[in-house]
């Protein structure tokens, strides 16, 4: 049998050139279709040469070198910034990355793939996809983090993204040639913030004594996402102590809290002025605030407070102002009822007068036998049944007062 050589030969000796030249005879040779193939075989030979020649020489490029001479890619990143998730501040992060084709000659399709442990609180975007980029041009891509708000510090979460060549010069790298990649690691931080709440329960007035002692009691809570020094203090402090309040104790408190956890009951212990010429309202400005973020929002309390004069407390008008409206009206009724027996008598003293001149005045004088001296007063009740008061004794009697 006989192969296309002519001759009974297993093995035929081939020549590259004249099978393509054969090819190319399958047209005619001014044919369109014949330049172009025959180009297309030209470029295509080019590039498998040049592949294969890298492939050839990797061996013997020094260790040293990162990047293939023919192919290769760069990328790096910016650092993320904390990401603050404080519910008056939260803000998702951005984070801008570059990818460098470093071939010298032909564009290579670059792809973008991760691995992240984000998880249910926190998320990562726009890490991931695939760019064609010119050799020795560069292509920029923007990846966004987010994350639920309020949650810990403590938290981190770590990443890498890869940037792997995955054709160039219009050739698909799969094996046997080898593909080109680098990658930038790094992880996602989140930012400390103080939050703080303040709890007084009795905020109404406070009524003291001049130069008495009260007591403000208080508790306060961490609500930022970290420990934090949670301190009260009274903002008008040197006000009120140039009116004379003093402090006993220390005049602020202060704990070191965990995340959400609330102090103990505290108590700031204060001594009224004591030179007070009248009674003087105040006002008690307390404030909680965080050590770990001077720009939290402060947790503020008013108490007002009522002072009482030593001097006004002693004087008799200050007695009487004690006196509630139900004394007041017992102490009118027994007045009252004084006065009305006065003019009872005075009434009856009066009649009984009348009557004894107006008998004196029409009966002749009568002898009388001495008898046991009697109490004046023991038949005066027993005459009121015959006393005929005539209907102008009481003008009189008015008359006379």
């Amino acid at each position: 049998m006989k192969n296309y050589c002519g001759g009974p030969m297993l093995i035929c000796p081939t020549s590259y050139t004249d099978k393509s030249d054969k090819k190319l005879d399958i047209f005619p040779s001014h044919s369109s279709m014949n330049v172009l193939t025959g180009n297309w075989f030209t470029m295509k030979r080019a590039g498998l040469g040049i592949l294969l020649l890298a492939v050839f020489l990797l061996p013997l490029i020094p260790s040293a070198s990162a990047q293939n001479p023919v192919f290769g890619v760069n990328l790096s990143c910016d650092s993320p910034a904390e990401m603050d998730v404080s519910p008056a501040g939260y803000a998702p992060v951005e984070m801008v990355c570059t990818i460098e084709n470093t071939a010298s000659v032909g564009a290579s399709k670059i792809e973008i793939t991760n691995e992240w442990n984000g998880g249910a609180t926190a998320d990562m975007l726009g890490a991931t996809g695939e760019y064609s980029v010119e050799a020795g041009e560069t292509e920029e891509f923007t990846v966004t983090f987010s994350g639920t708000t309020k949650q810990a510090s403590s938290n981190s979460y770590e990443f890498e993204i890869f940037a792997t060549v995955t054709e160039w010069n219009s050739i698909p790298l799969n094996e046997p040639f080898p593909r080109e990649n680098d990658s930038f690691s790094d992880s996602l931080e989140i930012a400390t913030y103080g939050a703080v709440e303040l709890r007084i329960n009795d905020v109404s007035t406070r009524k003291v004594e001049s130069g008495s002692e009260f007591t403000i009691n208080l508790q306060y809570t961490n609500k930022g996402n970290d420990n934090d020094r949670v301190r009260v203090d009274i903002a008008n402090i040197n006000d009120l102590k140039q009116q004379g309040f003093s402090f006993i104790g220390s005049e602020f408190v202060a704990d070191d809290l965990a995340m959400g956890a609330t102090s103990p009951m505290r108590e700031i212990k204060i001594l009224a002025p004591s030179d007070l010429s009248d009674t003087t309202n105040f006002d008690f400005q307390f404030q909680a605030s965080s050590t770990n973020d001077a720009n939290a929002d402060l947790s503020e309390t008013l108490i007002p407070v009522s002072v009482e004069s030593s001097q006004s407390s002693g004087a008799l008008t200050g007695g009487i102002s004690e006196v509630g409206e139900d004394d007041l009206m017992l102490y009118g009724a027994i007045a009252g009822g004084v006065i009305l027996l006065f003019l009872l008598l005075g009434i009856v003293s009066r009649s009984i007068r009348k009557r004894a001149n107006k008998k004196t005045a029409e009966q002749p004088a009568i002898e009388l036998d001495d008898e046991p001296e009697q109490d004046e007063f023991d038949d005066l009740f027993s005459d009121l049944d015959d006393i005929d008061i005539d209907t102008d004794e009481f003008d009189d009697l008015l008359d006379e007062f």
